[in-house]
């Protein structure tokens, strides 16, 4: 399927759509900050809607193959070497900026952050990097889009649009009846809960394999497609101004993120996919496809970046901090983004394309989840839940952050992630267990011990450690035998 580069720079206009909303360039809008236009640079929520609808609608473009096996595990990982590494980066730039109170925030907070599951928990969308929820959304789309791909193969047409209607009149008449009900009260979970975006992303898929099946086939004028592309802008646009202005008793401000004027939206890409009209072809050039292809760079880094720089400017002699970032900001964001996404994110992206085929994510999540079991297990189990656990919560916290970051890293050069340890000897399978888990708690052990001996704890538990070891070694044996027994070893393919 050749790509059609002209929805690129889509991508790009929408995510200087959400700068405007969150206010970090104001002085590129003031000229136009009066009444229709001021509604039109404030509709960034309508610009994130466009983003998921857009989403679904390039998935089915790459990834609609009738008659071919669905490789789910490659697209799952191809996905996550896409977003991930380029997140978590914004992730850490928040733990840096935060450094000073990191110890005091809940583990279970920054792990939601780590797994980009923050938005399915109301108390927890908005931390850290808060554009960052939308991710969460993405990942559920990407977790759903083979099984939706794979139904749609066997299904007619017509009962695609339908089902994709009717999905998203439901999701409309439910998101408006708990937001009449349940908001302000409720905002977290009815802004940023994935369900409530789904049907924006199902109206996407479903425009691509008709765009595939039909559209691109058919033979329509060029005005009557540029009359379309104008007409879905124009209705955007007029429902933009005239619920924020006009008449705000309609869903307005953040409720259409939600996938109210995604039909639209989607009329709006199909329209550009069929365009062969001089302004398609402007926008394939490459100016305008490296601005697009910048667009999530931009938009996963503008939270840290814009709160570095106003700290940096609070601390500088310039008399007028805000007004200086307001001019600075925009063009110093675009240059990031293309730095780091030709410099950073592509050559991230192969490097974890080629770490991940080295190793066992199985493996890897397992052993995971066994190392938080027991850096929150062995405490209890020594102290029990009164007075004298109380006195040793953050010494379990270092030890836990300390084993989240030492022991992955320790057993993966020590080669106990490698699928073919599995194929091999016991004996080939079980030593680089012992040896990384065991290595690993003397590490966690001596972080500890620094914080006892530096004064910060008052103790210094052996016992713990102990038995942190025996968990740990017990546990991850075990999965590995049964990873083994049945035969969930084999290496994963190569992403796509």
């Amino acid at each position: 399927m050749k790509r059609l580069d002209q929805l690129t720079f889509t991508r790009f206009a929408m995510v200087m759509l959400v700068l405007f909303y969150h206010d970090t360039s104001r002085f590129y809008t003031n000229f136009v900050d009066f009444f229709p236009f001021s509604a039109l640079i404030r509709s960034g929520p309508i610009a994130v809607s466009y983003l998921y609808v857009l989403s679904g609608f390039v998935m089915s473009l790459v990834y609609y193959k009738p008659g071919e096996k669905f490789d789910v595990m490659g697209y799952w990982r191809a996905r996550f070497t896409r977003i991930y590494p380029l997140y978590i980066i914004s992730f850490s730039l928040m733990c840096v900026y935060y450094f000073d109170s990191l110890l005091r925030i809940k583990p279970q907070k920054i792990l939601a952050n780590i797994f980009v599951v923050q938005a399915w928990i109301p108390a927890y969308s908005q931390s850290f990097n808060y554009a960052a929820w939308s991710m969460t959304v993405e990942f559920f789309f990407y977790a759903l889009f083979p099984f939706m791909v794979m139904w749609a193969y066997r299904q007619p047409m017509k009962k695609l649009i339908w089902v994709s209607i009717a999905l998203w009149a439901l999701s409309q008449a439910v998101h408006f009846t708990l937001w009449t009900g349940f908001y302000p009260e409720q905002k977290e979970f009815l802004i940023y809960s994935p369900v409530f975006h789904l049907n924006s992303f199902v109206m996407g898929v479903v425009g691509g394999i008709w765009y595939l099946r039909e559209g691109r086939n058919q033979n329509l004028k060029p005005w009557v497609v540029l009359a379309v592309l104008a007409a879905s802008i124009l209705l955007v646009a007029g429902y933009a101004v005239i619920s924020a202005e006009v008449f705000p008793a309609l869903p307005h401000n953040l409720q259409p993120m939600a996938g109210l004027l995604a039909p639209l939206l989607i009329l709006f890409i199909v329209s550009l996919a069929m365009d062969r009209s001089r302004l398609s072809q402007v926008l394939n050039r490459s100016v305008f496809v490296n601005l697009g292809e910048t667009a999530y760079a931009i938009y996963i880094l503008h939270v840290p970046v814009v709160w570095f720089y106003e700290r940096a400017l609070q601390g500088s002699a310039i008399a007028d901090p805000f007004a200086f970032l307001q001019r600075t900001f925009l063009p110093m964001m675009i240059a990031i983004g293309l730095l780091v996404h030709f410099y950073v994110d592509i050559p991230l992206r192969r490097w974890l394309k080629s770490f991940l085929q080295r190793i066992s994510m199985r493996t890897l999540l397992l052993d995971l989840a066994i190392l938080t079991l027991s850096a929150f297990l062995v405490f209890r189990l020594r102290f029990g839940e009164g007075r004298e656990y109380q006195s040793y919560r953050e010494m379990e916290r270092v030890v836990f952050w300390a084993a989240f970051f030492i022991r992955p890293l320790v057993s993966y050069f020590l080669g106990a992630f490698r699928p073919e340890n599995f194929q091999k000897g016991i004996l080939h399978m079980v030593r680089p267990v012992v040896l990384s888990v065991t290595i690993g708690s003397l590490a966690v052990a001596a972080a500890a011990y620094i914080g006892y001996f530096t004064g910060r704890f008052e103790n210094f538990p052996r016992s713990v450690f102990i038995y942190d070891w025996l968990i740990v070694l017990g546990l991850s044996l075990l999965v590995r035998f049964a990873l083994r027994a049945f035969k969930l070893y084999k290496p994963d393919p190569l992403p796509a």
